[in-house]
């Protein structure tokens, strides 16, 4: 592997500047905000598959019975459209967070350019995440308001919206960060990883909660899903946007203890699973090859 030449601007005290970590971060989040442009008819592709997705889960889900029956009422129901697109919104940055990361990864790679990282005053795992954050904020925030004016004109229901909701977006985003680094250190090492993100996002849209309550899902599946990246942020979601409360238990599900547990172990973990997989490429001399 050609070995890139590494920057690093200190400050007085023989660490990073300030001025310097926020240049580079200013220049990674300006990237990552080109990126995302460039990807905008991609999006505009992708945005039917999620309008006509959600619409079908709506319909569909919870009605096995009546299903199996044949005596199925085909409307959508206000009160089970609230939750199931509230959990359906969080399942999105997700999916955007790792999908987007693990593509970039690999473009990159095939590109020979992701040595290039160590031009940066970051670390490897704060450049690949830094520029990506943002635009997946922004890119799932023009979606979930798509979506929310078509599935509102099809069938009116009523959300809550108070600023505590933003606790609950911050641990998602936080947990999310975390799974897509987990996933790009992975790619760093096997590269060809893409089934596994299949299998794992498609998973992860059921054991989370992002379809059906946590409190709803088979017992062995809400324990599960309590530990999945999202499981406890979608349960603040929904206890302030569709139950319209405004403040958190310390415990249980949706609970601060959760929320910062899941979130600070999947960033954790995230990082030092990305750091390994970095280590281990730059070792065996493949960052540059495919």
């Amino acid at each position: 592997m050609t070995s890139a030449t590494t920057l690093h601007p200190t400050g007085p005290g023989g660490g990073l500047g300030a001025r310097a970590t926020a240049i580079a971060i200013g220049n990674e989040i300006h990237k990552g905000l080109l990126q995302a442009w460039s990807e905008r008819l991609q999006i505009l592709i992708e945005l039917p598959l999620f309008v006509v997705s959600l619409l079908l889960f709506a319909l569909l889900g919870g009605r096995g019975q009546e299903i199996a029956s044949g005596q199925v009422e085909w409307q959508l129901d206000p009160s089970h459209v609230s939750p199931l697109f509230v959990g359906y919104a969080g399942f999105l940055f997700l999916y955007l967070q790792s999908a987007k990361l693990f593509w970039r990864l690999l473009g990159e790679i095939q590109a020979g350019t992701l040595e290039q990282v160590y031009l940066s005053p970051l670390p490897a795992w704060l450049v690949a995440t830094a520029g990506r954050v943002l635009a997946t904020v922004l890119e799932t925030g023009v979606l979930i308001a798509v979506l929310y004016a078509v599935v509102f004109a099809i069938v009116p229901f009523q959300l809550a919206w108070h600023a505590q909701v933003f606790i609950p977006i911050a641990f998602i985003v936080i947990s999310s960060v975390g799974y897509s680094l987990i996933e790009g250190g992975m790619t760093l090492v096997w590269k060809r990883v893409e089934l596994i993100h299949e299998v794992a996002t498609g998973m992860m849209i059921f054991f989370s909660g992002a379809l059906i309550p946590l409190d709803q899902l088979p017992t062995w599946m809400a324990d599960v899903g309590r530990f999945s990246p999202i499981g406890q942020g979608i349960v603040g979601l929904r206890a302030v946007l569709v139950d319209g409360r405004v403040d958190f238990p310390v415990t249980g599900d949706g609970g601060i203890l959760w929320l910062l547990a899941t979130s600070a172990a999947y960033l954790v973990v995230g990082i030092g699973v990305f750091s390994l997989g970095e280590s281990i490429a730059r070792r065996r001399g493949s960052l540059g090859r495919y």
